[in-house]
């Protein structure tokens, strides 16, 4: 007879089941037996391994970044630092700016006698506020960490010495002041640059057309530009428009004559140059002189314009439109300097001569350019042929006397009054009445 199994506290039913079978028992947990004072706290082998990953990123990015830095220092460019200039110079000791593009077009900019001019563009003055933005952005790039320290990623980024998008060269006199290309562009207002004479590719913010490659980026648009205010007379198409203060009478009585009026009128006004434009008034100077003297009178007043040898009024607001018509003479582009059958000098749709309130007078012709739409401008005090627009000429080609006058106003017509037809409503004859005879007169008695 089987003696009964006793159970040991570390024993369970299933151990005592299973010897009663004949069966081994189950092996011992590694936990002590015996009863236990505290319960058994479960492991948690998924958090213990998020900290060891953790640790191990950890240390992957520290080695990570120690690489690079070696390696940046390694290839010898350890010197490029965020935040510094991409290039260094003194815009103030330039003298000649190359830019080229990667189509072969090419602008070069010479700084003469304090003015940039372009010598391959019939030596077309340069707009000095386009010259002195180009200096002042790329003056003001900065660097940042490289995108790439490998040769052999350069014409990727288009910026090697034989493939880019602009390749800039600043220049004083013969000696090279600094090199830069510039690449693609990852996006709006961001491009890839790189230094002449460095290895790193660099991503900086700015255009490729803020360094335009061709001549006509370059141009002084503005060259014949003026205000519509200092335009104190113009001749046009036979019309010779004047200003005057308002209240005055025709300029030419002011000045012409040289009278007294215009000496009072002058003096009455007083200032510091008052005997100067008495003198231009007397006609003590050139017609030109005399002119400006007529504007100076009403200097700081209100101005309205005449037409010399009319009389009648003209509309202001027409005639301000031609003389701001004539003031922002704009052009397509520089022609050259030598004419051509082309351009028709003889034939000419317009004359204009413009005074400006202090200066010469300046005379420009214009005429049709042949087979096209366009026109051709030539100023008296500029050597080159300019192309001009035709919504430029329009306004000047069809300015008229007719347009400018004021048509005279009539007086509405008054309709005739209005006559009442009174019926006279007969009344009752009169009954006639005899006459009484008179009585005869009386004789007086004779006495005898």
């Amino acid at each position: 007879m089987t003696s009964p199994t006793l159970m040991t506290p570390g024993s369970s039913s299933k151990d005592a089941m299973r010897e009663a079978a004949g069966l081994p028992p189950l092996p011992e947990s590694p936990v002590t037996s015996g009863p236990s004072l505290m319960p058994q706290m479960p492991t948690k082998p998924k958090t213990i391994m998020g900290k060891t990953l953790g640790l191990l990123a950890t240390l992957l990015l520290a080695q990570l970044t120690l690489a690079a830095f070696l390696f940046i220092r390694g290839s010898g460019f350890g010197a490029v630092q965020p935040d510094e200039p991409l290039v260094t110079f003194d815009p103030a000791t330039l003298d000649r700016v190359t830019i080229q593009d990667g189509t072969g077009a090419q602008v070069e900019l010479v700084k003469r006698d304090g003015q940039w001019r372009l010598p391959g563009h019939f030596d077309f003055p340069a707009s000095a506020s386009k010259v002195e933005a180009l200096l002042r952005d790329l003056q003001g790039l900065r660097t940042r960490l490289p995108v790439s320290t490998s040769p052999e990623s350069f014409a990727r980024f288009k910026v090697a010495a034989d493939q880019f998008e602009r390749r800039i060269d600043l220049r004083q006199g013969d000696r090279d002041v600094a090199v830069l290309y510039l690449g693609d562009s990852p996006g709006f207002k961001r491009l890839f640059a790189r230094p002449g004479q460095g290895a790193a590719v660099l991503e900086v913010n700015y255009s490729a057309h803020q360094a335009g490659a061709k001549a006509s980026d370059w141009t002084d648009q503005g060259l014949f530009a003026l205000t519509s205010d200092q335009i104190t007379g113009l001749s046009l198409n036979g019309m010779v428009l004047r200003k005057q203060p308002v209240g005055y009478g025709d300029p030419e009585s002011q000045v012409e004559d040289g009278g007294q009026n215009a000496r009072d009128r002058v003096a009455e006004g007083g200032g510091q140059n008052t005997q100067d434009r008495i003198a231009m008034a007397e006609g003590q100077n050139t017609q030109d002189s005399k002119a400006e003297a007529a504007s100076q009178i009403g200097q700081g007043g209100q101005e309205r314009w005449v037409l010399v040898g009319e009389s009648a009024a003209i509309d202001q607001a027409k005639a301000s439109d031609l003389a701001r018509a004539a003031a922002n003479l704009t052009y397509l582009a520089v022609l050259g300097t030598e004419p051509k059958p082309e351009y028709q000098l003889d034939n000419p749709v317009a004359r204009l001569t413009v005074q400006p309130r202090a200066g010469n007078p300046r005379e420009f012709l214009i005429s049709r350019l042949a087979d096209s739409e366009d026109y051709v401008l030539k100023a008296s005090d500029r050597p080159w042929y300019f192309k001009i627009g035709a919504w430029a000429v329009k306004a000047l080609q069809e300015a008229s006397k007719e347009q400018l006058l004021v048509a005279p106003t009539t007086p509405t017509d008054v309709p005739e009054p209005t006559h009442i037809m009174i019926e006279t409503i007969p009344t009752t004859a009169p009954v006639p009445v005899d006459p009484v005879p008179s009585a005869p007169a009386s004789s007086s008695p004779s006495q005898d």
